[in-house]
């Protein structure tokens, strides 16, 4: 968490830096456009990918629709084996639950600086809101049972914390036992960040992102056996997003000279 947070830190410095150097006097070509996007996120609690859909609203906003499916990790999650077992797969000791999480976003995406020609970068923030749900899987492991001191037998349970210990596990048990018991837990989200799009050509889209991730559940997610299982969730995050632009048209001089004002404030910002 803390390498992340470091990383983010430095990734968003140096983004403010660049927003302060000086865009060429010469307006580039607007367009309005539609944009279709997917993206792989990466959190301070886990990863995940996206779907976006940003529909234009004006030259500078777009409505954005978003799909993103991600995996939640515990902080204390450490991957182990059991050394007195040659045959033993990694496991993470003590982790009860996977937990996927499925987002259904709606927000804004608002232009603060665009591409005064191919190859520089656009600014844009953007905020999106909505339901969530977890989808929260047992985890079956290999317990082994000594019948005496060179034979055992292999039992598939889930991980009880009073009577396992790490020399009792072989390794995980099938990914899909357990989907029997499978639990749903609906939630809310809020998302917030910036956006640096630095595609080439006019047809495409390529982008960083960077911010802030906002996660409330009707209860604990239970991770892992400990007592600091969560509800609320902070999380910072950043993702690589590439897609292509649908619908693209050019705007009317007409419409330049409309919004003239407001165009020069964002250029001079």
């Amino acid at each position: 968490m803390q390498k992340f947070t470091f990383f983010f830190v430095l990734f968003f410095i140096q983004s403010l830096f660049g927003l302060s150097q000086n865009l060429p006097e010469d307006m580039p070509k607007i367009f309005y456009r539609n944009e279709k996007t997917i993206a792989l996120n990466l959190n301070s609690n886990g990863w995940g990918l996206g779907y976006r859909y940003g529909s234009r609203i004006n030259v500078f906003e777009k409505r954005i629709y978003e799909l993103d499916f991600s995996i939640i990790k515990h902080s204390k999650e450490i991957s182990s084996s059991n050394s007195s077992i040659f045959s033993s797969e990694s496991f993470v000791f003590g982790k009860q639950n996977n937990i996927f999480d499925l987002r259904f976003g709606y927000g804004k995406q608002n232009e603060l600086f665009r591409k005064p020609d191919a190859g520089a970068v656009a600014v844009r923030y953007f905020y999106s809101v909505g339901p969530s749900v977890v989808i929260q899987k047992p985890i079956y492991y290999e317990i082994l049972y000594r019948l005496n001191d060179s034979t055992y037998t292999i039992k598939e349970e889930k991980f009880n914390p009073t009577i396992h210990t790490s020399d009792d596990i072989n390794g995980k048990s099938s990914f899909f036992k357990g989907f029997d018991e499978i639990k749903l837990i609906p939630g809310l989200f809020f998302k917030t960040g910036f956006n640096f799009e630095f595609s080439q050509k006019e047809t495409t889209v390529h982008a960083i992102e960077a911010g802030i991730l906002l996660q409330a559940y009707l209860k604990n997610l239970d991770i892992m056996a400990v007592d600091d299982n969560q509800q609320y969730f902070f999380t910072l995050f950043v993702c690589y997003r590439i897609g292509k632009i649908t619908n693209a048209q050019q705007i009317s001089p007409d419409y330049l000279r409309r919004h003239k004002k407001k165009i020069n404030l964002l250029n001079w910002m």
